[in-house]
């Protein structure tokens, strides 16, 4: 029997969103394993120094998804340097918290300008020369408030966002499958980083976890690992699919 190889030796990989938290946690183990990784965000400082923490595998680039100017720039650097993009992980992305009525109309513009049209730019940049190329894989990451209409930490709007996300997943893997694209998504449940810490008081992670069969919160460990596993081609056949990694949130 064969074994299993998630190794990415020798891929190039671009992640959004990688100057901390998942992004970062992502960008590692992508390194790990072999890939030489763009990390790219707009907060410039942490990204130099989280990146060069990482080796010589590790190139920060800043980059605003929202700008499609600057997504293009970054993109056909690193097209014309490494001959291509091998795995695109869309990970940037922004939450709501509160009812319906909290978020405000700025508030809710950030969301769209993130967390889909950020998809977007960087879908629109990549997949052509993946096509040209005929192989690639594109992540996204979604959420469980995709699947509920927000959650215990994003609300409503954000859980919309997130849907869009997992529409947008299924569709591109319909219409890039026979270029040798392979599109799938990843919907954490909550996890402790920078961007949801505030929301969890001691009352509401007692609160959560009640909601969690596993017991426990997800790391950013857990979703690497699935991102690694769905870039590798251990995950060779899948694709237009959601994963889950949410410890039974989902069957709560």
């Amino acid at each position: 029997m064969d074994s299993i190889d998630i190794r990415l030796d020798g891929r190039v990989v671009l992640v959004t969103g990688a100057a901390s938290g998942i992004g970062l946690g992502i960008a590692r183990h992508c390194i790990a394993q072999g890939a030489v990784v763009y990390l790219t965000d707009v907060e410039e400082v942490a990204l130099a120094r989280n990146a060069g923490a990482l080796g010589a595998n590790a190139c920060a680039r800043r980059m605003d998804v929202c700008d499609a100017g600057e997504v293009e720039r970054v993109v056909t650097e690193i097209i014309d340097t490494r001959g291509g993009i091998d795995v695109l992980v869309n990970n940037a992305g922004v939450v709501a918290q509160g009812s319906y009525a909290e978020t405000l109309e700025p508030a809710w513009q950030k969301l769209l300008a993130v967390n889909l049209t950020g998809v977007y730019h960087c879908v629109q940049a990549v997949a052509g020369s993946m096509r040209q190329r005929q192989r690639g894989v594109i992540i996204n990451l979604a959420s469980v408030s995709a699947m509920r209409g927000g959650g215990s930490i994003g609300n409503v709007w954000y859980g919309a966002t997130k849907a869009a996300v997992v529409s947008i997943t299924k569709g591109l893997a319909r219409e890039l499958g026979a270029d040798g694209v392979r599109v799938n998504a990843i919907a954490p449940g909550v996890i402790e980083t920078e961007m949801v810490k505030t929301a969890l008081t001691p009352e509401v992670r007692q609160r959560v976890l009640t909601r969690f069969p596993l017991q426990r919160l997800a790391t950013v460990e857990d979703v690497a690992r699935a991102t690694v596993f769905l870039a590798s081609d251990a995950a060779s056949f899948i694709t237009g699919q959601t994963l889950a990694v949410d410890g039974g949130f989902l069957t709560s």
